[in-house]
C-alpha cells in the first residue's frame, strides 16, 4: 500500500515541462494577420516541417509563411495566416514527446478562428528574428489606414509610420554591439521576440573565416569537432597567427606561421561543451601582429541527441537546391586540370571539387609524354628500315650480272688497275 501512494506521488509531481502547453498571441485572428505560439515540451524531435495549418482537417493547399525555433528551451512558432476567413487549426503531428514519462505520439492540435472584421490588425513578417547583424521587418494594415509605433527594446530606436491599407512598408534596425540574449520590437500590440547571436566588430576585413560563423544544436558534456578553412584575402603576407577562445578549445595546429596572399588552409578545433542548461555563445580569436579577427560562435542547449546538428567547412552542402551559401571556388582554393591532382585537402564548391592546396602535376605524367614521344621515334625508324630492306631485296643482282662485273674486275686486274673486293666467288 505504501508503495502504491509513492508512486501515485511521483506521478503527480513529475514536473509540468513534461506535458505539452502552446500560448497563442490572440484568441481571434484576420486573414493574413501574423499567428504567434510558443509551445512548451518535452518533445524527442520537432522541426518546422511537423508544424502546419489546417482547415477542415486537411493541411491549407496554399503554401504558408512560417518559421520555427528553439530557444531557452521554448519553441516560438509563427505563420502569416490564410487570406481567406473560416476555423482554422495550428496542428503538430508526426512527431513524439514525454508526457508524464510516456513517449506519445499523437498530434497536437489549437484551434484558431479567422474572423473578417474592421479592426486594424496588422501583417507582420517576420514572427521572430535570430539577429547576428541589422535587421528588417514588413509590416502591412489589413483593414484600414493605421498609425504604426515600432520601438526596439535594448536601444529605444523607434519608427513612427502612417501605414496604407494593404501597402506593405519595411522597418529597418540597426543592430548595436550587443551579447547573447532575448529582446524585442514592440509594434502596436504586437510583440516580436529578437534572439540575439553575439554581435562582434570585426576592425578590418584581413582575414575571413569559413564558415563565418560556427553554431549548430549540441548536447552538454560533449567534445565537437570542427574544421575551418582560414583565408587571406589581401595582398600582404600574414605572419605567426596564433589562435584562442573563451569556450574551451583545441586548435591544430594552433599557431600558422605564413599565410600567404589569396592562400587558404585549414585548422581543427575541438570544442568541449561543459553541463549548461542555457544556449551557449561564444568566439574564436586569430591574432597576427597587432591585429585581431574573430569567429562568432552560437549553440543551442538541448539533452534530445537526435536534435544534434552541427556544421564545418567540409559541410559545405551539394545539392542544387540548397540555397547559394555553397561557396565559389574563387573564395577556397582553386580547380585543378585534367592533368593535375591537388596536394592537399578538396571541398565542394559551387563548381564542383575545389582544391584547398596546390594543383601540381600528376606523378608521372611528363615521364609518359617522354616515353610517348620516344616509342613514336622508334617506330618511324622501324618503319623507314623495314621499307629500305624491302626495297634493297627488290634490286639483287642475277648470276650473269655477278659473272660479268667479276670479269670485268679480272681485267682490270691483268691491266694492273687496281680492284675492290674480292674476286675468288662468283
Amino acid at each position: 500500500m505504501k508503495k502504491s501512494v509513492i508512486l501515485l506521488l511521483t506521478i503527480l509531481l513529475i514536473p509540468s515541462i513534461l506535458a505539452i502547453d502552446i500560448s497563442t498571441s490572440k484568441e481571434a485572428y484576420q486573414p493574413q494577420e501574423l499567428f504567434q505560439a510558443q509551445i512548451t515540451g518535452n518533445f524527442l524531435k520537432i522541426t518546422n516541417n511537423n508544424v502546419f495549418i489546417y482547415r477542415d482537417g486537411k493541411v491549407h493547399p496554399e503554401p504558408t509563411i512560417k518559421g520555427l525555433t528553439k530557444q531557452n528551451n521554448i519553441y516560438y512558432f509563427y505563420s502569416i495566416l490564410p487570406n481567406e476567413p473560416g476555423n482554422y487549426s495550428f496542428r503538430i503531428e508526426g512527431t513524439q514527446y514525454l508526457e508524464r514519462g510516456i513517449v506519445k505520439s499523437e498530434d497536437i492540435v489549437t484551434p484558431i478562428n479567422i474572423l473578417l472584421e474592421d479592426e486594424s490588425d496588422l501583417y507582420i513578417n517576420p514572427g521572430f528574428i535570430i539577429a547576428q547583424d541589422d535587421f528588417s521587418i514588413k509590416v502591412k494594415s489589413l483593414f484600414g489606414n493605421t498609425d504604426l509605433t515600432a520601438i526596439f527594446e535594448p536601444t529605444g530606436e523607434e519608427k513612427q509610420i502612417t501605414l496604407i491599407e494593404q501597402v506593405e512598408e519595411t522597418l529597418n534596425f540597426k543592430l548595436p554591439l550587443l551579447g547573447p540574449g532575448q529582446t524585442k520590437v514592440t509594434i502596436n500590440d504586437y510583440e516580436i521576440p529578437i534572439f540575439l547571436i553575439k554581435n562582434v566588430e570585426l576592425p578590418n576585413n584581413n582575414l575571413e573565416f569559413i564558415p563565418h560563423i560556427i553554431e549548430g544544436t549540441i548536447t552538454p558534456n560533449n567534445d565537437y569537432h570542427f574544421s575551418i578553412l582560414i583565408r587571406n584575402p589581401t595582398n600582404r603576407n600574414l605572419e605567426n597567427i596564433a589562435f584562442a577562445s573563451d569556450l574551451t578549445t583545441n586548435f591544430n595546429p594552433s599557431t600558422i606561421e605564413l599565410l600567404e596572399p589569396n592562400q587558404t588552409t585549414f585548422i581543427n578545433l575541438t570544442i568541449t561543451i561543459d553541463q549548461v542548461e542555457d544556449n551557449l555563445n561564444g568566439q574564436i580569436t586569430a591574432t597576427s601582429g597587432e591585429d585581431n579577427f574573430y569567429l562568432p560562435i552560437a549553440f543551442i542547449i538541448t539533452s534530445n541527441e537526435t536534435e544534434v546538428e552541427v556544421n564545418d567547412a567540409t559541410d559545405l552542402p551539394t545539392d542544387p537546391s540548397t540555397p547559394p551559401s555553397t561557396l565559389s571556388c574563387s573564395q577556397l582554393g582553386s580547380i585543378c586540370f585534367s592533368d593535375q591532382m591537388c596536394e592537399g585537402d578538396s571541398v565542394e564548391s559551387l563548381e564542383g571539387s575545389c582544391c584547398i592546396g596546390l594543383c601540381v602535376e600528376k606523378s608521372g605524367s611528363s615521364t609518359t609524354t617522354y616515353i610517348g614521344i620516344i616509342l613514336i621515334v622508334v617506330l618511324i625508324i622501324l618503319i623507314i628500315y623495314i621499307f629500305l630492306k624491302a626495297r634493297s631485296r627488290k634490286k639483287l643482282k642475277s648470276a650473269e650480272e655477278i659473272l660479268k662485273e667479276k670479269q670485268g674486275k679480272y681485267k682490270k686486274r691483268l691491266q694492273g688497275k687496281k680492284v675492290d673486293g674480292k674476286l675468288d666467288s662468283v
